[in-house]
């Protein structure tokens, strides 16, 4: 079974650690105590080579002593003893080692064996020197102490330049051996760290190469799966804009035909006074002085009825014909009135007081004007129908406009009908669910898909038995967003 690479290079990594834990263990072991040595083989010889100068001072002070007048004896013993203790320190340093002068604590065998060799001559002059410091006044500078130390003193100075030249000899020695320890762990170094760059470097890099290469892939194939659900989306989005045209539609034609009395009633007013304003135009024009004021007057009218009779059949053909979304900018008050002349004859038929108060200056609006016309009369149709249901003494619907705290135009259809129930009030928008025992369920969820199509939000609130409100926000023709999303693409 092939290894993980991962696995392979935690333990290639692991063993590079190890190889830098021995290197920096044998600089500890190796480098460090020979580095501390080196720094003090300075001292250690300095020492040695002023122990030979000691021992002359301690010659020259007891032969001092020859040339002695007796008043200055005490002064040349002291300086004897000054010179004996500093002398006797210096040696114990470097016998034994002394921190405060910065003396290592083990020497060498030969210096040892050097030492051994030099202890006896160094003991006979400690001890002539002593004698001399405690003898009496009157004992003469010729005596034996002062011969002993003269005689000790060649054969220790012979013995203490060997020391000299063997802690010499040795600290050369150790700065050699330094500066060979020291390229063979450099060179241990540089292997080692080319062993991390074939071993875990190089092979790092490689697997961070074919994760990358691999996120590449991973990445276009992405790319490549979000266009061709993108391209989805929107045959989709296309097929539900269809879908929710048809349903509109249907809606649409449907209440026309809940309408088509109040409709009929109302055309019948206009051609009624088309047909009386021809009728009273021929007879006055038979008469043998026709009035030409009058006729003209009466034609004046007629025009009047006739226009206002196309107005109202373009206004319903608008209203239901079946057509291709689009998008434009339109007054949103306009919108509204044209809502209640649609309206104005079921309104009065069911005996509806309908309030308008709309805003003035209101910004235009970009969308389909048709479309959110449906969502007008979808509300304030079902607004008639709580009403009936209701029977208040006064029924009224009040139609608002104004501008939205956070752009746009909003909204508002208010009546004092039933209410709806709290139970109820989250589910009005959905699909096939009604209010009503013989509706469908589907102009609540049409309107709200309209909204939001728009980029729009429906909202509603009740009070039962007082008041209900639907509410819905449209952003104005200046949102590039809203002219660029939604329902309506061009």
């Amino acid at each position: 079974m092939q290894e993980d690479p991962a696995e392979s290079l935690r333990r290639r990594y692991r063993l590079a650690l190890s190889l830098a834990a021995v290197l920096v263990v044998l600089n500890q072991t190796l480098v460090q105590p020979s580095l501390l040595r080196v720094t003090t083989d300075a001292p250690v010889i300095n020492i040695a080579g002023r122990q030979r100068m000691l021992s002359q001072r301690l010659a020259k002070a007891a032969l001092a002593l020859n040339t002695d007048d007796g008043a200055t004896r005490g002064q040349r013993l002291a300086e004897l003893d000054e010179v004996l203790k500093l002398w006797v320190v210096s040696h114990e340093g470097l016998r034994r080692g002394n921190p405060a002068l910065s003396l290592p604590g083990r020497n060498s065998s030969a210096v040892e064996e050097a030492f051994d060799g030099l202890e006896p001559y160094f003991k006979r002059m400690c001890d002539a020197a002593d004698r001399l410091i405690r003898s009496s006044p009157g004992v003469r500078p010729d005596d034996p102490e002062v011969r002993a130390i003269l005689r000790a003193e060649a054969d220790y100075l012979e013995r203490m330049d060997r020391i000299v030249g063997l802690y010499e000899r040795e600290a050369r020695d150790r700065v050699t051996w330094l500066f060979w320890t020291g390229w063979v762990l450099t060179c241990l170094i540089l292997l080692a760290l080319l062993t991390i760059g074939q071993l875990v470097l190089r092979p790092a890099v490689e697997i961070i190469r074919r994760q990358i290469v691999a996120l590449q892939l991973g990445r276009d194939e992405l790319e490549d799966r979000v266009r061709q659900r993108t391209v989805e989306l929107e045959l989709a989005a296309d097929r539900q804009q269809a879908l929710v045209e048809q349903f509109s539609h249907a809606a649409r034609t449907t209440t026309i035909g809940e309408m088509a009395s109040g409709l009929a009633h109302e055309l019948k007013q206009p051609l009624g006074a088309i047909a009386n304003y021809a009728e009273g135009c021929l007879i006055e024009l038979g008469a043998p002085h026709p009035a030409i004021d009058e006729v003209q007057t009466s034609l004046e009218k007629l025009l009047s009825a006739t226009l206002r009779t196309g107005q109202i059949i373009e206004r319903i053909r608008k209203f239901v014909t079946r057509h291709e979304p689009r998008r434009e900018a339109f007054d949103p008050n306009q919108v509204v009135h044209e809502v209640e002349e649609i309206l104005r004859d079921e309104a009065n038929q069911r005996r509806v007081t309908v309030a308008m108060n709309l805003a003035p200056d209101l910004p235009y609006l970009y969308g389909d004007p048709v479309q959110v016309q449906q969502v007008l009369v979808n509300l304030v149709r079902n607004a008639f129908d709580a009403l009936g249901e209701a029977k208040p003494l006064q029924p009224t619907v009040v139609i608002l406009t104004r501008k939205a705290r956070s752009g746009g135009v909003e909204f508002a259809i208010t009546d004092n009908g039933e209410g709806i129930d709290q139970e109820r009030l989250g589910r009005v928008f959905d699909a096939y669910f009604s209010t009503r025992a013989g509706g469908l369920g589907m102009g609540l969820a049409i309107s709200r898909t309209i909204i939001e199509a728009h980029q729009g939000r429906i909202t509603v609130s009740s009070q039962p038995g007082v008041t209900t409100t639907f509410r819905f926000t449209l952003p104005d023709g200046n949102d590039d967003d809203a002219a660029s999303q939604g329902l309506h693409r061009g």
